[in-house]
């Protein structure tokens, strides 16, 4: 079974606490994008998981998110002695804030269940999702959702107008520990962000949804490529350019393909680009 395991960017993000455990907890509209990794899974062979990544410096054991969705569902639903190999060819851009790994855990788990006809629909698809990371339910859902608690917690809102997203992930990126960490050295967010762009969102309105983009990781982190990435979009006519998660990369929302198109020629030098679209869902099979 081959999959598409579609990654996300963030239309706002705030953090509005911190629980006793040094979780934060968030406020985060996420949108599906059309930048995908391609999830690849035969059953059969050998009993166990083998998990093959064409990116030579990702993890193929437990430490892969893939990988260990595999093992919960295989141990959720009592199947033993089976033999798996997942093949992932990555697209998406890792420490990017796109949600690389989730995506493809959410592939992993979307499929399964339809490869061993498992049946156990999407709440229990979630739930499994978030005991292998907090983006990964979002990823399994897809569409445009407001996320709240670690950032499982999902609320359907209305979609993104239709437009145009380019994407550029720079050199520079930091952890994403790294990036709470410096986060902590600086006040809350008020939650006022999110609630102002999902009132964009009702409305349909595109460029009001533009001015509304927010990220608290943005604004406390800095990093020069990325203010220098944002000024060109908006120059190149963006209705708005915002980082992504904890960054790095950072889109622009535009109105016609070929204000996009000249942006992107503008970013050749500045990393990683891509034209994308918003999409409805998380996983696709094909």
């Amino acid at each position: 079974m081959k999959l598409k395991a579609y990654g996300k960017i963030n239309l706002t993000l705030d953090v509005t606490g911190k629980r006793e455990d040094g979780f934060h907890l968030l406020d985060t509209v996420m949108q599906s994008v059309s930048v995908w990794d391609e999830v690849e899974l035969t059953p059969g062979g050998e009993p166990g998981i083998r998990l093959r990544c064409d990116r030579g410096y990702l993890p193929t054991d437990t430490k892969n998110t893939a990988y260990r969705a595999a093992a919960l569902f295989f141990q959720h639903c009592g199947i033993k002695g089976e033999g798996l190999t997942i093949s992932l060819r990555k697209h998406i851009p890792t420490r990017a804030g796109m949600g690389g790994g989730s995506a493809d855990a959410a592939a992993v788990l979307f499929g399964l269940d339809r490869l061993y006809e498992t049946r156990l629909g999407l709440p229990v698809l979630l739930e499994l999702g978030g005991q292998i990371g907090a983006d990964v339910p979002f990823c399994i859902h897809g569409g445009t959702c407001r996320c709240t608690g670690l950032g499982e917690k999902l609320e359907p809102v209305p979609p993104l107008p239709d437009c145009f997203l380019v994407i550029c992930k720079p050199p520079a990126g930091m952890s994403t520990p790294r990036a709470y960490a410096l986060l902590d050295q600086y006040p809350l967010s008020q939650a006022q962000a999110t609630p102002r762009l999902v009132e964009a969102l009702e409305a349909g309105d595109l460029r009001q949804t533009g001015r509304a983009l927010s990220n608290r990781f943005d604004e406390t982190m800095k990093l020069s490529q990325v203010r220098a990435i944002k000024r060109l979009m908006l120059s190149a006519g963006a209705l708005g350019a915002m980082m992504t998660g904890s960054g790095s990369a950072v889109y622009g929302i535009f109105d016609r393909v070929e204000k996009a198109k000249n942006c992107m020629r503008l970013l050749e030098r500045k990393g990683e680009v891509f034209l994308s679209r918003p999409r409805d869902h998380g996983v696709e099979e094909g």
